[in-house]
């Protein structure tokens, strides 16, 4: 790039850039994104501004991208795959043949993962009574369909009773709440945006805004951008994570419809102030949305066993929507989240009824037609097989596997606890040094799974079901991979984790390009 571009256009390109900031309203960026956010955006227009305007960059800056997205191909798909399907089988398999590729595909993914140490992502055990019993149930149901309740009556009662169970753990009897089961976290918050969507529109709001924190999960900026909304980011508190009530109050207009929060935060594992933003809510008239998905019935329980006291519910006035997985915490099998509204005309928004087509009548309750009824009968049959007394106890495990983890990150050199998370996560950092990017590394060749985040660099530990039979390897691991990194400090990241430490400093712009490019390298097939 130094030879293509000349410092006259290089001043050009730049003074541009900033007289558009400064006409732009740099100082609400500034506010909403704080230092960091703000510079990665002004970096970003500079690279925009050069792609344009000065011959050359455009083709580099591609270059880059094709060199990052070769890397990812690579990483995912190696060199190819000697027995990959490009089209259907001519004549097809035998049953055993099929079963048995399904079995050794998923025998390779357990080698991998050196035991059971990957919790990350599954939240209760793998081969177990309860997963037996899923089993079984699935099979039973596998070619029902919730579509057509006159057909299958069995899968009407079993969704209307898990929705009504779900309720139940978090305060909505009391106050005559409806809800839906959903496919998973991110539809549940798609139909919670779509109510308050037309509900803005009902008021007369063109173009709705949602309020939430950078820290909220992808979830919500995919709701707003196919509902057509606007989002709009607040940096949460710098330490606590927490969206709170007068970060927020700035950002409020005629055109806000809801404040989206997070019970806890996927990114932290930490609660936001519900009660705080709930008087706000209510005191301007506006939803606020929980996002209960991650922390699903482990907050419910944990607050049932006075292990968590503060209100997040709908126990809170303001809340007028919660979104909970049974597939988390729930120990349900994927695909099952429940959506709960404070009241059943909130939730008649999000239908969609059609009577003047050729079909004739047809409304479904989510955005889905056709539904799994496998699903729908595994996860009735999991809420009733652990009931009340198993969710209490699995939140009494894991809220003890969850302190002691903290307090011994808390005593290690070189890391530090990025924040008290309440539940379920424990997000680290860096310190003297460290490279958190670099620690996943090495606990990742360990066989452990875990997450990196940035904003700050953060390696986090899930805690799960199968967390604390495995606690004292885990913690061991962890104390050996900080002294080898302490001891050789250059130490670079490698896969996942070199890719998050490299984002840190990448434009959105160029990465949004690049996670497109990793859908793309998701969906392809390599034969060898």
């Amino acid at each position: 790039m130094r030879e293509l571009v000349s410092l006259r256009n290089c001043e050009r390109v730049l003074l541009v850039i900033l007289a558009q900031r400064a006409l732009s309203g740099a100082w609400s960026q500034f506010r909403r994104l704080g230092v960091r956010g703000v510079y990665k955006s002004f970096v970003g227009a500079i690279m925009r501004g050069a792609q344009a305007a000065v011959p050359g960059v455009s083709g580099i800056v591609e270059a880059e991208k094709t060199k990052a997205l070769a890397g990812l191909e690579k990483d995912l798909l190696g060199d190819g795959d000697a027995d990959a399907l490009v089209a259907m089988p001519a004549k097809g398999l035998p049953a055993k043949e099929v079963e048995l590729k399904v079995t050794t595909l998923r025998g390779k993914e357990a080698s991998k993962s050196a035991g059971e140490k990957r919790w990350g992502g599954i939240y209760h055990e793998q081969e177990s009574e309860l997963t037996g019993l899923q089993a079984r149930v699935w099979a039973a149901c596998n070619c029902t369909n919730a579509l057509y309740p006159g057909v299958f009556p069995s899968l009407r009662k079993f969704e209307a009773e898990l929705v009504s169970m779900v309720l139940g753990i978090v305060h909505g009897h009391e106050v005559g709440a409806a809800g839906l089961l959903s496919s998973g976290g991110t539809e549940s918050v798609l139909l919670a945006a779509l109510a308050y969507r037309e509900q803005g529109r009902l008021r007369g709001i063109a173009r709705p805004q949602i309020i939430a924190s950078l820290s909220a999960h992808p979830a919500i900026l995919k709701a707003c951008h196919y509902f057509g909304m606007e989002l709009i980011k607040v940096a949460p508190d710098p330490n606590t994570f927490t969206l709170r009530a007068d970060l927020v109050r700035p950002h409020l207009t005629s055109s806000t419809v809801a404040i989206y929060s997070s019970a806890p935060s996927f990114s932290h594992g930490v609660v936001d102030p519900i009660e705080e933003l709930g008087a706000l809510a209510t005191e301007k008239g506006i939803g606020l949305h929980v996002d209960n998905c991650l922390g699903g019935f482990l907050l419910s329980f944990l607050q049932k066993e006075g292990l968590f006291t503060k209100p997040w519910d709908f126990a809170v006035p303001g809340v007028t929507s919660i979104s909970i997985d049974v597939h988390k915490y729930g120990c349900s099998s994927k695909g099952a989240s429940v959506v709960a509204f404070r009241d059943a005309s909130l939730r008649a928004l999000t239908y969609v009824p059609s009577s003047e087509g050729c079909e004739g009548l047809y409304v479904t309750p989510t955005l889905q037609g056709s539904r799994s009824g496998a699903v729908i009968a595994a996860a009735w049959a999991t809420v009733v097989n652990v009931g009340d007394d198993g969710y209490r106890h699995i939140a009494r495990d894991l809220h003890g596997a969850h302190l002691r983890l903290k307090r011994e990150v808390a005593a290690m050199k070189g890391i530090r606890l990025c924040v008290d998370a309440d539940l379920a996560q424990v997000p680290i950092c860096g310190d003297d040094g460290v490279d958190v990017y670099a620690l996943a590394t090495l606990m990742e060749k360990r066989g452990w799974g875990v997450f990196t985040g940035q904003k700050p660099p953060t390696l986090t530990i899930p805690v799960g079901e199968q967390t604390p039979k495995h606690l004292d390897a885990m913690i061991e691991d962890l104390r050996s991979s900080l002294d080898f990194l302490l001891a050789n400090p250059d130490t670079k990241p490698e896969g996942n984790a070199a890719v998050y430490g490299a984002a840190a400093a990448i434009p959105d712009e160029l990465l949004d390009d690049i996670l497109r490019g990793y859908v793309d390298v998701l969906m392809k097939v390599k034969p060898a």
